[in-house]
């Protein structure tokens, strides 16, 4: 019986010894069928499409420049004319023709107009490291939107406390950001201060004149209905000022009178021909005129920005007089100044006070301003000479 299991164990084992078992042959099965797929002949993979980028985004600043450009275009029609384009970026550096030829150059198309997405085109390809300054204003600019929307809801609705931070912050804000402009202010003021040294004639001018100052008495009028320097005070008039002022209102008024009549008489126009020196003096200096339609709604704005700038420029060492008059519409406004040298003037445009009259004139004219320079002797604007 012993013998008999035996053999019937071994029997067995031989077998399945002899028989690969159920999962070998699976694997081996698997392995024939990868093989054979391996030999087969395949067709070449189709190269992998990059994934379509789509369209590039804009650089950043340009948001900015775009909006600051826009305001150059005071006709609205999406182009400056070259008489918009030197009215907006005249310096006082660039001359009339460097200024023509730059417009050229961004003209690509030969239109003679440079549309506002050109011209912003052309600063965006030279923005330099200014690109991360004017991206950081895009951003700041919308932060400072939505704090202020922030700051409105916390004044409605929050406690004492949350109105206290709020108010700390926003102080706070204004503090650094009014330190980073006095740094960029000050980097200004160098630039323009080197860029006058080397602009600068290094003759100095005559003083042979008694020079009348913003601000000084008025002095008697001399005759042959010659233009004179009249008086100016504290700036122009307003609806709101009380009656102090009639006096300087009547100075102003009897000024544009006087204006007004020379003007019929062409003076402006053919006063090159008239020009003589009585006194035998070379002596000249540079009158120039400026004429502004204001739009009704910025009336205010404009008047804000134009006290400061007359006060500013009547304390200019080379400034011989600035009077202003508001003709009889409202609306238009005649600035005259009386300069030593057409070179003295042309520092005046580079200065910060000039510079912040420029960019609300851009924002509050109705039209691009009409601007006239003369040279005319000096004696014109000389009194009480025997």
């Amino acid at each position: 019986m012993c013998e008999r299991a035996a053999r019937l164990c071994r029997a067995g084992a031989h077998r399945l010894l002899r028989e690969p078992p159920q999962q070998g042959r699976a694997l081996g099965g698997l392995l024939r069928w990868v093989g054979a797929r391996m030999g087969e002949p395949r067709e070449p993979l189709a190269p992998a499409v990059p994934a379509d980028p789509g369209p590039a985004s804009p650089r950043g600043g340009t948001a900015v420049i775009l909006d600051i450009f826009r305001r150059a275009d005071k006709n609205d029609d999406g182009k400056l004319s070259l008489e918009e384009f030197q009215l907006f970026f005249a310096d006082g550096v660039l001359s009339e023709k460097e200024l023509e030829d730059l417009f050229h150059t961004i003209d690509s198309d030969n239109t003679n107009h440079v549309d506002t997405k050109e011209l912003c085109d052309y600063f965006v390809d030279h923005m330099g490291d200014y690109e991360d300054v004017l991206a950081s204003l895009e951003t700041l600019n919308h932060s400072v939107l939505k704090a202020m929307g922030y700051t409105k809801k916390v004044y409605e609705g929050g406690s004492n406390v949350d109105q206290f931070v709020t108010r700390f912050l926003l102080k706070e804000t204004a503090n650094q950001i009014q330190s980073l402009l006095s740094s960029v202010e000050s980097a200004v003021e160098a630039i323009e201060e080197q860029t006058s040294q080397l602009r600068q004639n290094h003759s100095k001018p005559s003083h042979g004149v008694a020079q009348t100052w913003y601000g000084s008495p008025t002095r008697a009028s001399a005759p042959n209905h010659k233009l004179m320097a009249v008086e100016q005070g504290k700036g122009l008039p307003s609806a709101t000022e009380d009656a102090k002022e009639e006096g300087l209102e009547a100075q102003i008024s009897r000024l544009a009178e006087l204006i007004g009549r020379l003007e019929s008489k062409a003076l402006w126009f053919d006063l090159q021909q008239r020009l003589s020196d009585e006194d035998g003096t070379n002596m000249h200096l540079q009158l120039v005129r400026q004429e502004m339609a204001v739009c009704p709604e910025q009336l205010s704005e404009f008047l804000d920005s134009l006290r400061p700038y007359l006060r500013g420029t009547a304390g200019a060492r080379s400034c011989f007089h600035i009077t202003a008059v508001r003709l009889s519409d409202g609306f238009t406004f005649v600035i005259y100044e009386f300069w030593e040298t057409e070179e003295a003037w042309k520092r005046h445009l580079q200065s910060p006070v000039c510079k912040a009259f420029r960019h609300v004139k851009v924002d509050t004219l109705s039209q691009p301003e009409a601007l006239s320079r003369i040279s005319v002797p000096a004696v014109w604007c000389t009194v009480g000479r025997d």
